[in-house]
């Protein structure tokens, strides 16, 4: 063979051989590219969920005659601490049953182990009747129809419940719009303590406020608790007035006293945007628009009043249970009442999707469900402080109506199960006593799981 005759072999079969050699180390390359189940063992990962192993409730300060009702939806006994960080005492819990304590300050209720899954606390204050079910800490919520003026105000309470500093802030809004307070920025909240901000001293007007409550380091749980000095009354009336965990374009509201005196729509807009409200009355036949009642415009940023009194002192809202609002983008609502001299707050109700449970004071109590998003069933079950099974009921439910059911009074412990469909649901209890008063109690999902972070070694 001819020097050039080798030379045009071995050419030709150059670019034979780059490929044979090339091309299984690119095929696998693009698989692993491709293929997103590859994994080194380095890569970020989702949390995953698990049973809680630890919960804090923080229930907080009450004028007088406080008390704390401490209970859990699991089937052992066991020890809940209830305290401050640094200084508390034991309680003994057992399934269906309620431990009480008394207590004016704010307190921590904490369960480890098989009790933190499903812990529930409720706090109770006199000298007419208040109510509140004890929440976990939250990085972000909202109060609705907060006061700062000399005749409606609002104290605002953060409480770390742990040692570790945290750090909360708090955007205003008012009915013209929002409010410049640059000391609810950055608040300080020193581990195990708590901090009260009278509102009427912070950011003094005589405007309907609400308030956006956000964590910034830490954990801080929010509560507020407002006072209605109404001219002519011998004494001002204090009611705790519950959060709201999210605007929505979709709230309902359960709980409307009777009695007579002035009844308060306050709406809320944190958006950047014009929102169109309408408002249905529930009731237990039906969810209906009332003749006279026009659509409701909130301006960006505002807060929206308007009076119900006179509509539901009507014909039409007679058996009315509540309010329903349907709005073109995501708000929060309060329905504030004056009945008989004693202020109560409705506000709208988170959506419960699985069994829950309520720790509630003594006296009349009714059950309230709606805002089913299809045919379902809810289940119900009332018992005493000592375990004793009281009520027992189950009832239809659907989109198109609500649901009022009468408990015991001896009931303070209500077990409530959806099936089939999600509901919004509230507890009105009404004291039986000389002092009298009432109060309206929304229900919660119980949280029973947390995110657990996969962590793993990083790359050397």
């Amino acid at each position: 063979m001819s020097r050039s005759r080798s030379l045009s072999v071995r050419s030709a079969l150059a670019p034979t051989v780059v490929l044979a050699v090339l091309l299984p180390v690119l095929t696998v390359g693009a698989a692993l590219l491709a293929d997103g189940q590859v994994d080194d063992g380095r890569g970020a990962r989702s949390p995953a969920t698990a049973d809680l192993e630890s919960t804090t409730l923080v229930c907080p300060t009450a004028r007088t005659d406080g008390r704390i009702l401490v209970a859990t939806d699991g089937d052992q006994p066991g020890a809940v601490s209830v305290g401050r960080v640094d200084d508390s005492d034991d309680l003994q819990v057992a399934p269906d049953e309620i431990a009480e304590t008394d207590a004016d300050g704010a307190r921590l209720v904490r369960a480890d182990g098989a009790l933190a899954p499903g812990l529930v606390a409720g706090r109770s204050a006199g000298p007419r009747l208040s109510a509140y079910d004890c929440p976990v800490t939250s990085s972000d919520q909202w109060f609705t129809g907060v006061g700062a003026g000399a005749t409606h105000t609002s104290v605002l309470e953060l409480t770390n419940p742990d040692t570790g500093p945290a750090v909360a802030s708090v955007t205003v809004y008012s009915q013209s719009g929002p409010v410049s307070t640059p000391r609810l920025r950055g608040i300080a909240v020193a581990g195990g303590s708590t901090v009260r901000l009278d509102l009427a001293t912070v950011v003094p007007r005589r405007e309907e406020l609400a308030l956006h409550v956000t964590s910034d380091r830490g954990r801080v749980a929010a509560a507020v608790l407002d006072t209605y000095d109404e001219l002519g009354r011998p004494e001002p009336t204090t009611e705790f007035l519950p959060a709201q965990a999210d605007p929505s374009s979709s709230n309902v509201l359960l709980g409307v006293p009777t009695g007579p005196g002035k009844r308060t729509l306050v709406l809320a807009n944190g958006g950047p945007d014009v929102v169109r409200v309408d408002l249905e009355l529930v009731t237990e036949q039906s969810v209906f628009a009332p003749a006279g009642v026009r659509e409701l415009a909130v301006d960006p940023g505002s807060v929206k009043v308007l009076a119900l009194q006179k509509l539901l002192s009507s014909k039409p809202a007679d058996g009315a249970i509540g309010l329903a609002l349907t709005s073109s983008a995501p708000i929060t609502a309060t329905l504030r009442s004056f009945a008989d001299g004693d202020l109560v707050q409705t506000v709208a109700g988170a959506r419960v999707a699985g069994e829950t449970l309520l720790a509630l004071p003594e006296g009349d109590k009714r059950l309230l469900v709606a805002g089913a998003r299809g045919i379902g069933v809810v289940s119900v079950v009332g018992f005493t402080a000592d375990g004793e099974e009281v009520s027992r009921r189950r009832v239809e439910i659907g989109p198109d109506r609500g649901v009022s059911l009468r408990l015991s009074s001896r009931a303070q412990l209500v077990r409530v199960v959806p099936e089939r469909t999600s509901v919004v649901a509230s507890v009105i209890v009404t004291a039986t006593g000389r002092s009298g008063g009432a109060a309206v109690v929304p229900l919660r999902e119980l949280v029973r799981q947390g995110l657990v972070p996969d962590v793993r070694p990083g790359l050397s």
